[in-house]
Parts: structure tokens; sequence; C-alpha cells
């Protein structure tokens, strides 16, 4: 079924081509691969594999011939910068990997079909599969709260090489529009019901996705029919996540919501957001949750002397993580170490650490060059977003984008890039 495009304003005019099945797929195919929770789309990356890789690589292409989609300059000097950046870092470590030029290249490329292509749209669908997403999450989620402990987990796990694909966190098992943890993981931070992973890979990424939809429908997304009903599913599927991330960032949303209808409604209502910020971060698995990121941050020595020798590698939280990558970062401030992983600190050491911070991440990988792309790009776009939407609060998305990029590496996933690139391209 067609319907035409919803969004109008100055940054995005009316797109004359009517959105078909074809874009839905595409921004549906970019979501799922953000999920992770399939072990063929996890890898992120051409090095990893190829094949699956190409994928959003190939739509993106189609949508090209679809939509006749130019190339501006904004995204030849990107490319070109890159090349240069790839250039001083293969004199630096004196070792050419083509490869991960090729990689970035092309994760560059599949943002900028999107987001050009699609223009305004690309929020509005993005919010419709989620929402749709959101439905589907819940309705697993009640499902597999009815029947308790690990009957769904157990149900699934009968399922015929399930494990071959899944990629879900804690010993999860993911069946692509669903992933379900065991309960053993929900009772570690005594939390009573389940949570919702969605189609993540993990609770707090399936939040992260549902905050941006929640963003869209509020701030960008023209009113249409059904927003509110859209709304408060994506909401009541967020809270089902328990996810400390997801939660601060639905309070940012919902401050700069308020703000922007009435300053007044702020100030009358500042006793009972206090009162609401209290009791939420005194709740079980938000305070057990704070507390054990602090507590890991203290110890981060002995987490990475545990990892040398494994076969598989550790996970710590957030800001472990982000430590153990500034060390990188350190040790390699102007370019980072540019995909040259031997060089990291722990692999020295011969220490098996797999770190999920993604400002640490591009800290470490890409240095300061990097990091002062992404905070300029992120902060251009959070501008432009305001002057184009015309709400007040020209740091809203910087500040959503920063929080998810200090709990996940997902920024760098075509999908977010779409988001925080989105003024760079457009």
């Amino acid at each position: 079924m067609k319907e035409k495009s919803v969004v109008q304003n100055n940054a995005t005019p009316v797109n004359q081509k009517r959105v078909s099945f074809f874009e839905y797929f595409l921004v549906f195919i970019l979501i799922i691969y953000s999920g992770h929770a399939n072990k063929f789309v996890a890898e992120g990356s051409n090095l990893g594999s190829p094949i699956w890789f190409l994928i959003p690589v190939v739509l993106a292409g189609f949508l090209i011939l679809r939509r006749r989609i130019p190339f501006n300059w904004q995204f030849y000097l990107l490319i070109f910068c890159f090349l240069i950046y790839f250039i001083a870092v293969t004199i630096k470590y004196g070792e050419l990997r083509p490869k991960y030029f090729l990689n970035y290249a092309l994760l560059f490329f599949i943002a900028y079909v999107t987001v050009k292509g699609l223009k305004g749209d690309f929020f509005h669908l993005y919010e419709v599969i989620i929402y749709y997403s959101a439905i589907i999450g819940l309705l697993f989620w009640v499902i597999q709260f009815v029947l308790g402990g690990d009957i769904l987990y157990n149900l699934l796990g009968n399922i015929t090489s399930i494990n071959d694909f899944s990629n879900v966190s804690e010993n999860g098992l993911n069946i692509i529009v669903y992933s379900v943890q065991p309960s053993s993981s929900s009772y570690r931070f005594d939390f009573l019901p389940p949570r919702n992973c969605g189609f993540a890979w993990e609770p707090g990424g399936f939040a992260v996705y549902l905050c941006l939809a929640i963003l869209s429908n509020l701030f960008i997304s023209n009113k249409s029919k059904n927003s509110v009903l859209r709304f408060w599913i994506l909401l009541f599927a967020l809270i089902s996540t328990q996810s400390t991330t997801g939660y601060v960032i639905l309070l940012v949303i919902l401050g700069f919501y308020f703000l922007n209808k009435n300053l007044n409604i702020v100030i009358i209502l500042l006793p009972l957001i206090v009162a609401a910020l209290v009791i939420i971060f005194s709740l079980p698995f938000m305070k057990d949750k704070i507390i054990s990121l602090i507590k890991e941050t203290g110890d981060i020595n002995s987490i990475v002397e545990s990892s040398i020798g494994r076969e598989t590698s550790i996970n710590p939280q957030r800001f472990a993580s982000f430590m153990i990558a500034f060390r990188d970062f350190q040790d390699n401030p102007v370019l980072g170490l540019g995909g040259q992983d031997e060089e990291s600190w722990t692999y020295k050491i011969g220490a098996n650490v797999s770190k999920i911070t993604g400002i640490g991440y591009i800290l470490s990988q890409f240095g300061i060059v990097g990091f002062l792309f992404f905070t300029i790009a992120t902060l251009k776009t959070s501008i432009d977003f305001a002057k184009w939407y015309k709400y007040k609060g020209a740091l809203l998305l910087f500040a959503i984008i920063v929080f998810i990029s200090i709990s996940y590496s997902i920024v760098l996933s075509p999908l977010i890039m779409g988001f925080w690139m989105y003024g760079l391209f457009n």
C-alpha cells in the first residue's frame, strides 16, 4: 500500500514521488541491521560478513535509481577527508588496509543515499516501522511474562539451529522480530518482569530506537493519523525495556517537549518533575544498575586481566568500557588506532575485551580528528533540526546522540548516522 509523504517543512519539501513498499523495506533492513540481534548482520562491517554487508549497499543502489539521487559536494568532501585520514593512518602504522577504508566509505554511502533520497520521509518511515516493532515486542513480552520463567525462552531454544544466527547478550535467543533473554539476566538486577528486548540484542538497544521514534513523533514528523496512538505504544514499549539509558533519554525528550509547550507549565510542574526523577532513579533496577556501573569503573585492571587468554571476549559495562578505550586514545590522541586493533593496549597484553561505548570507540579508533568531526556534525544537525522543525532547544538531538554514544557504539551504524549526519548531507 502506498502513501504520500507526510513531512512538509523548509528542510524537507514535499517529495513528489510516492513512498512505496521498497522505501519501507530499506528502512526496515537498516533497523534490523542496527539491532545486531542476528549474527549475520551483527558485524556491521564488510570485514566480517561481506555478503550480508552488501544487502543494504545494494538496496541503497536501487534507491539511487528510483529517486535519481545526486551526489553533492558534501559527500565527496567527506569521502576525500576520510581518504586523507586513511593515508595518514597508513603512513603512521606502515600497513595498508584498503578494506578499512572501503568499510567506512560504504557506511557513509548508505547513510547519505538514505537521507538524501528519503529526506524527511526517513523519519516518518522510521517512526512507523519502530511503532509496529513496538507492538510486536509488547505482544511477545506479555506472552513471556504470562508464561513466566524461561518457558518462552526454552520453546524458542527448540528451534533448529537458532543458536547459529542468534546474537543476543546474556545467552538470549533471537527470532528477528523479538529477542528473549533468560530469566537469570533479569533476576540479577532484581527486575520483577522480564525486560523487553524487542528486535535488538539487548533491552537498552531497543530502548534507544524507541526514543528516536518518540523524538520523531513529537518534534520531527507532522501530526498525522494515529500519531498520538503511536506515541503511547512507543512509550509503553520503552517502559517495558527497564533501560537506564532509555529512561534518561526519554526524560530529556519530554523536558524539551514541555518546554516548547509552555515555560510556565514547566515551572508549575517542576516539583512533580523532581519527585518523578527521584522515584525513577530510586527504582531497584535503576539504582542497582548505576551502583554496579560505578563500582566496575574502580576495577578496570582486574577486569582486563581476567580476560587474558579467553577464547570469548568479556563485555565490560559502558563506563568501564570507556575507561579501557580511553587509554588507547591517550596512546594515540590525534589519529587513534585507525582500525589497527593490534596496537590496542588490551590486545598487546593478550586480553580479550569487547568495548561497548560509542564515544570511547570514536576516541580510541579515530582520535581527536574523528571526535571533532562527530561532535561538529551532530551539533550542526541538532541546530538545523531546531530551525527546520521550529522548536526550542537547539541541543536536543545533540544531547540524545551523546547519551546514546556513552552507552553504545551503534552511532556508527548507517541508521543512526542518518540522524546525526542529516544536516551535513541536506
